[in-house]
Order: C-alpha cells, then structure tokens, then sequence
C-alpha cells in the first residue's frame, strides 16, 4: 500500500526542529529529519513495505503519521475541500493564521525582558516618521481645527460607510483637521531607551504608528490635484507624484465606486521596520494590521464629526498601488483605500444608497 500527505501540508523550520501543519488536523507535529526526507520526496507515494524494510523507525512515524491523518492512501480521491474559513480564504491564510500562534514575546525565549530592552540599545532605531529632505517643498495646511459640534453619541450613531459623494470640492480646513487626528501626533513624550514617541488619536502598540498616508487630492479647495505624501509633524504635503484621472483610482480599487466624487482619497501603508524594530516577534505582524484598523476607525469618525463621509476598503491592486506611490522596498506596504468627500445622505440622514427593511427578517 501506497500512502500520500494530505492536501496541503505545510513543512516550518524552527530552531527546535521542523514541524509538520496542515489546516485539517489541530495543531502541529515536531517530525524527525529523516522523516521530512521521505514524505517530501516519495512523489508517487510512500511504499509502506519497502520503507519497513529500510528502516523500521521512519516506517513506524509513518504509521503514525498515517493514524493521525496526516497520511492517507495514494489512491485516495475523497474530498479534499479545506475546513471552516480556509475554504473560502485558502491555505495561505490558514499558514499565517497557524505561523504567529503561541510565539514569544521575546526572541530567543531564554531572554529577560530587562535583556531584551538592553538589546535595543544596540539596534538603529527608525525614524517615527518619514523624514521629508531638504529639496522638497512642503504645502503647509491650516492648523486652526474645523469646528466638531457633534456630540460623542451623534458621531457613533452617524459614523457609516459613504459610498456616494456629491461632487462637491471638500473644504480645506475640514480636510486639513481630518488629517491631524487622522495621521497626525498630537503629543510627544519621552519614552527612554525607545526614544521619543508620538502620540496620536489612534491606539497603536508599543506607540510605534507604522502607518503612513499617501493623500490622493481629487477637488479639494485650495490644494492642486495630485498625490501627497502627508507629512504630519510639519502638518503638510510632499509632493508624490502628478494627478491621477478618477477611472485610476477606480481600477485601482476594483471598481467599486469610491471615487466616484470623491474629492480625495488617501492610501495608508505599513512602514513595517518601525514594528519590528522594538518587536521582533512575528505575531507583532498581526499587532501592525490591528493598529491599521484602529487608524481606519479614528478617521472614519473624524470624518463624521466632520460632516464628510468616508469609505474604507481593503480591496486593491497592490503591486499597481505600490507603483503608484513610488514604494522603495519590501519594509513599506499598502494596508487601505480610503475615500472621502461630501456624502448624500437620504431623508433619515442615512446613505442614499441605504434602505430601511420593510419586512420581518430573521435576526
């Protein structure tokens, strides 16, 4: 009898040895060197007998990888369809999902905390925010904050995806306050042997505030249209690149509709050494897209407190995008597609697009 893994298995090397992972089964297995050589080279299948008489310890880990399930017969077409969200989402998320779980806080495990603080004396710290050079010019945006008379209340219940804006330009004092809460530090403080730290309107571990933003400015008073770099500790922009016709930002996003009208969107990206400078741990990857969300929140809030509207989307090209912004390297990636202008709002101060259910639903 001939038997093969089952579809997919994942192989990681770690330094306590390889394991072996598949979303089918819970968990992981630590499997021995010489065991890995013959599940990843037996193409056509594991020969049970042969390998039996070869070595009895590799034939006995496979059958016990064959009890496990992580073995089944060769001729075996039975379903092979991935459990749960992995049917949907596919294999590869299930490796990250399965990669960060249960690791570290500091790396190797043997390291105190009181070490691991020591050891970031010794690596460079990245700047908190994109440095903007001496040859580029800055527009320097309002610093008087546009009035936010919306109670708390109001802002949690108006708070709502805007898919439809009006076309009209977007006034530059709402656009500039949007983003200084947004993207911008309101405060800084003196963090010791992690430096000076921003503090902005988001939540953001280890206050590391990876996320940049690159503004896309389609009508917005005072500003030429064009692509920005937001530059918050200056409060400006830097220029990118030229304008870019709406159907780019439409194709860039799938055509779903966002820019429309809008009059401007902004890219956010990771500039993921920030993170892994002070975490070094991989579940801190996990940590950079919550921070991302908790940014997300905080501008589609201000956008609401603002009067604006805001539509955040995940869905874009991001090789396209990255071209786009003149990305440098691997350690800077876009995380969002944000829009916002002056959303249309129906009778009941709702999206236009919004209907209220006028039959019974289950619940």
């Amino acid at each position: 009898m001939k038997l093969r893994l089952i579809d997919p298995a994942f192989f990681s090397v770690r330094r306590d040895g390889t394991y072996l992972a598949s979303p089918r089964i819970k968990g992981r297995l630590r499997v021995h060197p010489a065991v890995v050589g013959v599940l990843t080279t037996a193409v056509d299948g594991i020969d049970v007998q042969a390998l039996a008489a070869d070595s009895a310890a590799v034939a006995q880990a496979v059958e016990k990888l064959r009890e496990l399930g992580y073995l089944v017969p060769a001729d075996d077409t039975g379903n092979d369809e991935l459990p749960g969200p992995w049917r949907e989402w596919g294999a590869l998320a299930w490796q990250f999902h399965q990669s960060i779980r249960d690791t570290p806080f500091v790396r190797p495990e043997s390291e105190g905390i009181d070490e691991y603080y020591e050891a970031l004396h010794h690596r460079t710290r990245p700047a908190n925010s994109k440095a903007t050079r001496d040859d580029e010019e800055v527009l320097l945006l309002p610093r008087v904050r546009a009035r936010m008379p919306a109670s708390f209340q109001d802002v949690l219940e108006g708070r709502r995806t805007h898919r439809d804006f009006s076309g009209d330009a977007t006034p530059l004092d709402e656009f500039a306050t949007l983003l200084h809460y947004g993207f911008g530090p309101l405060r800084f403080i003196d963090a010791g042997s992690v430096g000076v730290l921003q503090l902005r309107a988001n939540a953001s571990g280890g206050s590391r505030h990876e996320t940049e933003a690159y503004v896309v400015v389609l009508n917005v008073r005072g500003v030429d249209p064009g692509i920005y770099r937001y530059d918050g500790v200056r409060h400006g922009l830097v220029s990118v690149r030229e304008a870019v016709p709406r159907e780019t930002m439409e194709h860039l996003t799938f055509d779903q509709g966002f820019f429309e009208a809008a009059g401007f969107g902004v890219f956010t990206t990771a500039f993921a050494t920030r993170m892994s400078w002070k975490y070094r741990n991989p579940r801190a990857y996990k940590v950079l897209l919550h921070n991302v969300g908790h940014m997300a929140q905080v501008f589609s809030m201000t956008a609401a407190a603002l009067g604006l509207g805001a539509a955040i989307t995940g869905a874009f090209r991001d090789t396209e995008v990255e071209d786009l912004l003149g990305l440098p390297g691997p350690d800077e990636f876009p995380t969002f597609a944000m829009a916002c202008g002056t959303p249309v709002l129906g009778d009941d101060d709702l999206p236009a697009r919004y209907r209220f259910p006028t039959a019974p639903f289950p619940v």
